[in-house]
């Protein structure tokens, strides 16, 4: 085989002869391998094509293994230390053009840093700010009319006396069984009677009591999932703007959902203007237990209660979060 050898700016090339004419000043030499690393391809990638191609393969060589030639080509990174994963990509003398972060943090000005904490999934007072059927943003923040910029993440259905907030998913995640045993969770409240229902705003502790008896019983982390279905489809939702809420979200209680009848119209346009999924007329869960065997529904079309078998997968699974 023969390789013709240039220099160009300092660097030094080996290009195949066989069948390319280079207007520079050349001297050739035949050398026997096929081996490309004998030939002076030492690198493996070169960014945007840079660099040159290996006559046995598809790999590319860079044009020097020098620091401050892979430096020049955007690859400058160690990625490690606290926050980091690992580099992306091939590296270019054991530097990186970029890096993988450990959850938790996030690529951001050429670093790894810490994400910020999210202003959502506990009560932050911020709802003082806010008010029945406004959008609520990812930020935290809330407005009756579209934001340009700010993503929408839920619609607020209810605010307490202390400005704590819940807010309704853009999304129903399906029908599911509120449990698949049928036993009586002593420390959740049974129902009884709908006034007392209507005053009962307490779902992410519902949903906190049958997720943690669950996982108690069972003595194991996971088993609400199978056990309480219902309550595992809103726990462990998470909307793709916001993934890091996954484990705040919460079955509605009744007094929660009894508020949203009382709001439909308003809370609707507020999901038309966004183009979400409105109320409807299904039947959804509450958090509410009535006995063993039973749990309370609500129905969306009329805002009346029902008492349903808990083993029956026929109702809607609607979550809300905290804010």
């Amino acid at each position: 085989m023969c390789v013709i050898s240039y220099s160009a700016r300092g660097k030094y090339f080996i290009l195949l002869a066989s069948s390319f004419m280079f207007p520079v000043s050349v001297s050739a030499q035949c050398i026997a391998t096929s081996d490309c690393a004998t030939l002076g391809y030492t690198e493996t990638s070169c960014p945007n094509g840079k660099g040159i191609k290996c006559p046995f393969g598809d790999k590319w060589a860079c044009p020097s293994s020098k620091e401050e030639t892979c430096t020049e080509y955007g690859f400058k990174y160690d990625c490690s230390g606290t926050g980091y994963q690992s580099g992306s990509g091939t590296p270019c003398n054991n530097k990186y053009a970029s890096c993988t972060c450990a959850s938790g943090y996030e690529w951001k000005n050429d670093k790894c840093e810490k994400k910020a904490e999210s202003p959502l999934g506990k009560c932050t007072g911020k709802a003082k700010n806010c008010k029945i059927a406004d959008i609520l943003y990812t930020d935290g923040t809330c407005s009756a009319d579209v934001i340009s910029g700010k993503t929408p993440i839920a619609i607020v259905v209810y605010i307490s006396s202390d400005n704590c907030g819940q807010a309704l998913a853009l999304e129903g995640l399906g029908s599911y069984q509120w449990s698949t045993e049928k036993v009586d969770i002593s420390e959740l409240n049974n129902w009884t009677s709908e006034n007392d229902e209507k005053n009962d705003f307490s779902s992410c502790e519902n949903t906190k009591i049958v997720i943690d008896y669950s996982n108690k019983r069972y003595d194991d982390d996971s088993a609400y999932k199978y056990y309480y279905p219902a309550f595992s489809k809103a726990y462990d939702y998470a909307p793709s703007a916001m993934p890091e809420t996954k484990g705040k979200w919460c079955l509605p209680s009744y007094g929660v959902l009894n508020n949203i009848y009382q709001n439909k119209t308003a809370i609707d346009q507020s999901l038309t203007r966004i183009n979400k999924e409105n109320i409807g007329a299904n039947t959804w869960w509450s958090s509410a237990e009535y006995s063993f065997y039973g749990a309370l529904s609500w129905r969306a079309s009329s805002g009346g209660y029902g008492i349903n078998y808990k083993d029956s997968n026929y109702y809607t699974v609607r979550p809300v979060i905290e804010f």
